[in-house]
């Protein structure tokens, strides 16, 4: 049962106004990431969310993105359907663009009735004219918009009529689950009070935990204090583990307001199943056994623990399986980098792959001999699950959301125990009876959790908090 919510609620009007259905995803910061590019974490689970809703025949759920140029939600445009969509999108919901003509049409009367939007919203409008296309039309285009709103501000402004606009529709109170990215960047701002009924998905408290682990321009050092300014105007949290729960409303009791209502959902195995749609699930035998860390490269994801491990075994002449981390570069990198510069011979037994395609992260998890995963905290820690659902052992640190991620099946050794881990990587990479047992383990008492499932847990808690009076 989720906790009691707060009795103040962000406003809903905006959702009204906007004709909002009853439950809408946001895709805001799944629009941002670069098409064609493997997901991971937080994108990954937001890819997820959006696809659900999309594919979702219910004609009360849609998908959404902010407009801040607006100060609202709305619906996707066509081009954006195209770049967020990896799967079938419920019939109703296909949203075909309607030919250069009909598009500039609407464009400039978004512009004779909001003549006082900014220029993020010209770009839009451009790009729903062009249907998504850049260069050179998208240009003019941008630039005609512009020219026709400066008009029309000039108008206002000499004292001649403006056209009204046309009145709000009317729709049932709603609420949109907002994407991390309206949580972490400038947009936040604008959406705590303004823009509707609200809930969050709440993947960790990280920022606001551990700042130090945080990169100065990652856009998340107000994160923790906004949180609490959804939580106390009302806005329902999801979570994925039990330790983010407690932690979400310890972190509340200790600012002084009530926890919030929060609902649990299973962290769906996506990647999984997309394997099982491929019928790649079976164990490969790889040419050369290897060692599995997929994650961001990050200080908080401790991988110069690893170089530091592997390194002591080169010097003491023990032979490691080599070590693949798989994941983008990311932030605080700077001791990491500095350490394999200065120990070179570290790159013959040490590869970082950079960004990879989900079809390459299969093959990953379907070959390795083991994983790791010595992160110094985490949310829930996806690349640990995952192992997991490929029947993979792996060895984590004992961050509590990774020995629940792993269902405390797995081995767990203090994120700083340098003399831990080299032991443990060292069984497991020379006691095949041992891993053996593991993943036996795995079999006995794990199993993939269906993206379905996960759905219908945050649709549910959605449609209860939508039905709460404001």
């Amino acid at each position: 049962m989720p906790a009691e919510p707060s009795k103040s609620h962000l406003p809903a009007a905006n959702v009204k106004a906007t004709g909002l259905p009853k439950l809408a995803i946001d895709a805001t910061g799944l629009m941002l990431w670069p098409r064609g590019k493997g997901l991971a974490g937080i994108p990954r689970v937001e890819s997820f969310l959006v696809n659900a809703a999309l594919a979702d025949p219910d004609p009360s759920v849609d998908v959404v993105a902010y407009r801040s140029g607006e100060g609202r939600f709305t619906p996707l445009a066509p081009f954006e359907l195209d770049h967020v969509a990896t799967g079938g999108i419920a019939p109703h919901r296909v949203a075909q663009w309607p030919g250069r003509r009909i598009a500039l049409s609407r464009a400039f009367e978004a512009v004779r009735l909001r003549p006082w939007d900014k220029r993020e919203t010209d770009r839009h409008l451009a790009r729903t004219v062009t249907n998504g296309r850049t260069g050179i039309e998208w240009q003019a285009t941008k630039l005609l918009m512009r020219a026709y709103r400066l008009y029309r501000r000039a108008r206002i402004r000499l004292g001649q009529r403006q056209d009204a606009p046309s009145g709000p529709r009317v729709a049932e109170p709603g609420i949109v689950l907002i994407s991390h990215h309206l949580l972490t960047q400038e947009d936040r701002a604008a959406i705590s009070g303004s823009a509707g009924h609200i809930a969050f998905l709440c993947h960790d408290l990280i920022p606001a935990l551990r700042p130090d682990l945080i990169g100065a321009d990652t856009g998340e050092d107000r994160f923790g204090s906004y949180l609490e300014r959804l939580v106390a105007a009302g806005a329902p949290a999801f979570c994925a583990s039990d330790e983010v729960s407690a932690t979400l409303s310890d972190h509340m009791r200790t600012a002084g307001i009530g926890p919030p209502a929060i609902y649990r959902f299973a962290m769906p195995s996506i990647l999984h199943e997309t394997a099982s749609r491929m019928g790649y699930t079976s164990r490969v035998e790889a040419a050369e056994p290897f060692v599995l860390y997929c994650s961001t490269i990050e200080v908080r994801k401790n991988h110069i623990l690893l170089a530091r491990i592997w390194q002591q075994a080169l010097e003491e002449g023990v032979k490691l399986p080599r070590l693949v981390c798989a994941g983008r570069w990311g932030w605080m990198v700077e001791p990491l980098r500095a350490y394999l510069k200065a120990h070179p011979e570290l790159l013959q037994s040490v590869t970082f792959t950079g960004p990879v395609s989900d079809e390459e992260l299969i093959g990953y998890y379907r070959s390795a001999a083991f994983g790791v995963f010595p992160s110094h905290i985490e949310g829930w820690g996806y690349g640990a699950s995952e192992c997991l659902d490929f029947g993979l052992p792996v060895i984590v640190s004992t961050a509590p959301s990774l020995i629940e991620a792993t269902g405390g099946l797995m081995p767990s050794i203090d994120s700083n125990d340098q003399a831990g881990w080299y032991a443990a990587i060292r069984r497991m990479a020379e006691d095949s009876a041992w891993r053996a047992s593991l993943a036996d383990r795995i079999a006995k008492q794990q199993r993939p959790t269906p993206a379905s499932a996960s759905w219908a847990a945050i649709k549910a808690g959605l449609k209860e908090s939508a039905s709460r009076p404001s």
